[in-house]
């Protein structure tokens, strides 16, 4: 889907929904990308306008687009998280990053937190965890659990 096509859904449903949160998702595995999509749109008040693979495109969709909020993996094939949240901020200083990543370590969390992400969730947590980081809600991660609905929406497109 083009940029232009977009922005232009997003607007749309950002109109129907005048609270909407717009969303950009940044993960190096399209599966997870298109996963996290449904399960971010599954709520009301969360628009996904945009989603990249690798973090240059990210920067300049967030720089044309202006989301409110950015869900980023850690683990990037150009940087990292660190990178990322660094690029992402530089674009857009007031927009809100959550990291969400399946590594929890301290070195990673203090790392991401240095970048300026305002919230870390593991992708182990249930999706209520992620959704709540997204809308800005206090969120501390969650003890390892398995993401029953992320995994049903992966098995279900790789049919």
């Amino acid at each position: 889907m083009s940029d232009r096509t977009e922005i232009a859904r997003a607007g749309q449903r950002c109109r129907r929904n005048p609270g909407t949160l717009t969303v950009l998702l940044l993960d190096d595995h399209t599966v997870m990308l298109e996963a996290l999509r449904a399960l971010i749109e599954s709520d009301e008040g969360l628009v996904v306008i945009a989603t990249a693979s690798r973090i240059p495109d990210a920067v300049r969709l967030a720089r044309g687009m202006q989301p409110d909020v950015a869900v980023i993996d850690v683990h990037m094939p150009d940087g990292g998280g660190w990178a990322a949240a660094r690029g992402l901020r530089e674009v857009c200083p007031d927009m809100r990053l959550v990291a969400f990543s399946a590594f929890d370590d301290a070195l990673v969390t203090r790392t991401i937190a240095a970048a300026g992400i305002s919230a870390f969730v593991t992708k182990g947590s249930e999706i209520g965890v992620l959704l709540a980081a997204i809308r800005g809600e206090d969120v501390m991660p969650a003890p390892p659990q398995r993401m029953p609905l992320i995994r049903r929406t992966i098995a279900a497109g790789a049919e």
